[in-house]
């Protein structure tokens, strides 16, 4: 490969991991700082992944062998693999100690339409039209 090309890997590699980093950070603080599991969960996974593949995918631009980049596409695999299978498990275990509420509900209410499966003239709570 010519020394041009290696040159804007090279630059083309830092910038790709640059932006997964601060991908990654922002993940991380919003893990730290969303109020809500379900909002932390989703920082955790999909920022956080794409941050990840953003991360690995800079360092093989900057290193340039094939090492690296079965080493990397195996990280990417495995992460890929794991990250939403724990989310998933954190929101089952948590939807089955009744720390979050059917969203059902939530979402019918805000739009002040019935639930379906429940009759409306049986609710001791009508929503209020704002």
């Amino acid at each position: 490969m010519s020394e041009t090309w290696t040159t804007v890997l090279t630059y083309l590699g830092v910038s790709i991991l640059t932006l997964g980093s601060t991908m990654t950070l922002i993940a991380a603080i919003g893990v730290v700082k969303l109020p809500t599991l379900l909002q932390r969960q989703h920082a955790a996974t999909k920022p956080q992944l794409t941050g990840f593949i953003l991360t690995c995918l800079g360092l093989v631009a900057i290193r340039q062998t094939w090492s690296w980049l079965t080493v990397v596409m195996l990280a990417i695999v495995l992460q890929t693999i794991t990250a939403p299978i724990g989310a998933h498990l954190i929101g089952r275990t948590a939807k089955q100690r009744g720390e979050i509420k059917d969203a059902g509900e939530t979402i019918y209410r805000h739009l002040h339409l019935p639930v379906p499966g429940k009759d409306p003239s049986k609710s001791e709570e009508q929503p209020s039209r704002c």
